[in-house]
Parts: C-alpha cells; structure tokens; sequence
C-alpha cells in the first residue's frame, strides 16, 4: 500500500465518515470501472468529476473524495478506503480472518476457533470470511492478518512431498 493512500485513509479515518457512507463510497467505486478510470483520468475537467461525485456518493464523503481528485490522487481512493478499515478494526479491536474448508463448519467449531483466535490476537471480535475449497481435499486453512494456519489434507500432502525430495 503507498504512503500516500495510507495518508488519505488516516484522514478518513479521523473524518469519522459513518460506516454506512464509506461502505457505500466504497461500493460505488468498486463497481464501477468507467468511474474509476474517470476520476484519473487527467482530460475530464476538475468541475466534471465534482458534479459526478456530487450526483453518486454520499453527503457526508463528497469532499474527502473533491480533495482527492483536485490533488490528482483519484488512483489512491480503494486503498485509502481499505487502509480506513484497518484503522477502524484495529480501534475497535475487531479481527478478521479467512477460513477456508471442504465441509463447512458448524457453529460450535466456528465459536471455538472465534474464541482461540481473540485470545490469540487480544480481540474483542472476530469476523471470519467462509470461503470453500475443494482443493484442500480435507480440514482447513486459516488466513489472520500475515499468518497462515494450514491444517488441510493438501497441505500435509505437499509437506510429505518436500521431505521427501530432501531425503
């Protein structure tokens, strides 16, 4: 992430946007390509991209987005939202994580890897991303800030594989 982008998402962060409007922001720009590549692009006038930010995105956030585009940083808006984020859940001590598996988990196990994990990482909350895949033909893999819990079937494959290949 650029410094420059991790600038902006302070700022948003310290506007104190409500949660809503920067999910909304977000979603605008996420969605729409053409938008993005309008708001860089350095032929459409300053005044045009303002009545577009005027006519697509909450009150509350036109301006943070206006000083952007004016400071010709429209290409730093996703990561300074993304950055904004962090911020928030790292205020808020909410943790988030991915987990990946073949058989879907219960709720039992979902609460006791929810509860090891904020003992683990001093979390108030934990909010785990359910994504399947087959490919880890058995058990699951668990994805936490730079750290990779591997615990599937593939996994332990490909370790026997290595120590193989070192014998």
């Amino acid at each position: 992430m650029k410094m420059i982008s991790m600038s902006y998402g302070q700022a948003l962060f310290d506007l104190k946007v409500s949660k809503e409007d920067r999910q909304n922001a977000a979603k605008i720009l996420r969605e729409s390509e053409e938008l993005q590549k309008a708001l860089v692009n350095p032929t459409i006038s300053k005044e045009e991209k303002e009545k577009v930010i005027d006519k697509l995105f909450p009150p509350e956030i036109r301006n943070f987005i206006k000083v952007i585009c004016r400071n010709d940083d429209a290409q730093c808006l996703l990561e300074a939202f993304d950055y904004c984020e962090v911020l928030i859940q790292k205020e808020e001590q909410i943790l988030t994580g991915t987990l990946y598996y073949v058989t879907k988990p219960e709720e039992g196990q979902l609460a006791r890897i929810r509860e090891y994990l904020k003992k683990e990482y001093q979390a108030e909350q934990v909010e785990l991303e359910l994504k399947e895949d087959a490919s880890l033909i058995g058990g699951f893999i668990l994805k936490v800030r730079d750290k990779v819990l591997d615990r599937s079937l593939r996994g332990k494959l490909e370790k026997m594989k290595q120590n193989l290949a070192w014998r």
